[in-house]
């Protein structure tokens, strides 16, 4: 049941495409390039309650993902790729609520739920770099799982430097901080989207790693 249970992170990342491209489109004068993706979910966005509503189901869906996958992982996995997943399900538990601190309105001044979406800003971008290398560096030894493994881990240092890139561009307000926030966030929806086909379809050993 587990495995069949992982093939809700597919349905996660196909819910925050659509919650970007919907809210893009909604938004005329909305610069994909420029600004941030929180920003359709923002204080003041014109269609914030229609897409923080499609953010919250997309959260749901991560968080059975990570669940059923740790579950599959417990079954064979070495021990570093079952923390790696759990720290996945924790980073997702804490990014549900951004349903609860919106980032502030541009220009506007700061409040207590921007400070608080920041805050879970801070907690969870290094968790979205230690997930997937943890996985990576215990599965690439995994017969079946290798490729996977090493990808997971190319996924971890490509959004270690793409994060890095991003908080240049946004403390000196360099235009293009849209283009280097997706490059980050694609990454590990990407990475979400290949675990959750990997591990629906792979044919799980039934011996525990260590």
């Amino acid at each position: 049941m587990a495995q069949k249970l992982t093939i809700f992170g597919t349905v996660a990342v196909l819910l925050y495409v659509l919650h970007v491209m919907l809210g893009g489109w909604l938004w005329e004068g909305y610069r994909h390039l420029h600004q941030p993706i929180s920003d359709l979910t923002a204080q003041g966005a014109p269609d914030r309650s229609l897409l923080t509503a499609i953010t919250v189901v997309y959260g749901i869906c991560s968080i059975i993902f990570a669940a059923s996958a740790y579950a599959v992982f417990k079954r064979f996995a070495p021990k570093n790729s079952r923390i790696g997943m759990m720290v996945f399900l924790a980073m997702h538990l804490v990014s549900i609520t951004y349903g609860l601190f919106p980032q502030d309105e541009a220009g506007a001044p700061v409040t207590f739920t921007g400070i608080m979406h920041l805050v879970v800003t801070a907690l969870i971008v290094p968790l979205t770099i230690v997930a997937p290398l943890l996985i990576g560096l215990g599965l690439r030894k995994v017969h079946g799982f290798r490729n996977y493994g090493n990808y997971s881990i190319i996924t971890g240092i490509f959004i270690l430097i793409a994060g890095g890139t991003t908080a240049i561009f946004f403390a000196n307000g360099w235009p293009y901080f849209g283009l280097t926030e997706r490059l980050n966030i694609g990454a590990l929806q990407l990475w979400m989207l290949v675990s959750s086909i990997k591990l629906f379809n792979a044919t799980i050993p039934i011996n525990k790693g260590d």
